[in-house]
């Protein structure tokens, strides 16, 4: 295998491609990219780290080399690192990630940077049938998040219909979602106003978006759905690309629109679900990651927003556990920081179009 330097007049200097011996193989990455991407993943593994180390009780780093060999210097350690910590932040790190390949698939398909899963209303879909299988039907969390699953696909399934005349792109797609994401939190309020307080508590709570609980029979499901679609995504990534240049280019580069389009908003369906089937329905991370990973990387795609959303919703919890008085919901901590960066992008997107 050898290294090709690709002429700055081609590529740009930042370009660089990896071929075959034989040449029937290549790979072309950005060194910026490659750079923030390997930063990124340090960044993850510092807070992956945070998240065994800290808390009320304490643990030192040789014990939690010994822990996490299989030889736990006492039962205390073992349970709060194997039992409670570390099947907490692996959630943290794949919902994060989950829900950033979302949002970067939704803005790559729409062309639109306020596009998101919140925006369009998929996160909504999951959170009515949630509701109704947790309030209306008696059912459990567990299925809770079948729930979920059912109702985030159902309302892309209704988006899809709605749109099928003017395609999935554009202001059209947008409005669609802003529109059935209403009636969606319309349906939740008014559930929430016919059952007893305490119930109506907890479905809030779910709401919101929260960790606490979460355990290793959470953590297994959203992991097997992003290993699942990751290979997708990246088949789709080429035509992504293509298809950012507009229709008409990427059909004369020989890119199926219609069928790309499909497979991603699938894709990014699925991830949704099982993100909002597992921690609720945490708000701005598909949001926010895709755009702090384009202005850090200078390049699309889908590895640095799902390190960034990772790392973001990670640290998030972090903040949610200890720095308060007492523990709070993740999803505030997210609705709180996100709230601030969508006011600033509506205004920039604003000052560039006024």
């Amino acid at each position: 295998m050898s290294a090709v330097r690709v002429r700055e007049h081609a590529l740009g200097p930042e370009v660089r491609v990896i071929v075959s011996r034989r040449g029937s193989w290549s790979v072309r990455y950005r060194r910026r990219a490659v750079a923030v991407c390997g930063a990124l993943l340090g960044l993850v593994a510092l807070l992956l780290l945070g998240s065994l180390v800290i808390g009320e009780f304490a643990v030192t780093p040789p014990a939690l080399v010994e822990t996490l060999a299989g030889h736990p210097p006492d039962r205390m350690t073992e349970f709060m690192v194997l039992g409670r910590r570390l099947p907490r932040a692996l959630v943290a790190l794949v919902v994060g990630a989950s829900l950033a390949v979302a949002g970067a698939v939704f803005q790559s398909l729409t062309r639109n940077p306020l596009a998101s899963p919140d925006v369009i209303g998929v996160s909504s879909g999951a959170s009515v049938g949630a509701v109704i299988v947790l309030l209306v039907l008696g059912g459990s969390l567990q299925q809770a998040a079948i729930g979920a699953v059912v109702g985030a696909v159902l309302l892309a399934v209704a988006i899809v219909l709605l749109t099928l005349r003017s395609g999935l792109h554009g202001v059209q797609l947008i409005l669609t979602g802003i529109a059935l994401s209403a009636v969606a939190m319309a349906v939740v309020d008014y559930v929430l106003t016919q059952v007893f307080v305490a119930s109506a508590v907890t479905a809030q709570t779910w709401l919101v978006g929260s960790l606490q609980g979460s355990g290793w029979s959470d953590a297994l499901p959203a992991s097997l759905g992003l290993v699942a679609v990751t290979p997708l995504v990246i088949a789709c990534a080429p035509a992504t690309r293509m298809l950012e240049l507009g229709e008409s280019t990427a059909a004369s580069l020989g890119v199926r629109a219609a069928r790309t389009r499909w497979a991603l908003l699938a894709a990014a369906t699925l991830l949704v679900a099982l993100a909002v089937a597992t921690a609720g329905p945490i708000s701005f991370i598909a949001l926010v990651a895709p755009h702090i990973a384009r202005r850090l990387a200078r390049a699309s795609g889908f590895l640095a927003p799902a390190l960034v959303g990772a790392a973001l919703l990670m640290a998030a919890d972090l903040v949610a556990q200890h720095a308060f008085a007492a523990p709070i919901p993740v999803g505030v901590v997210t609705i709180t920081l996100g709230g601030a960066f969508f006011l600033w992008l509506l205004w920039r997107e604003g000052g560039r179009r006024g």
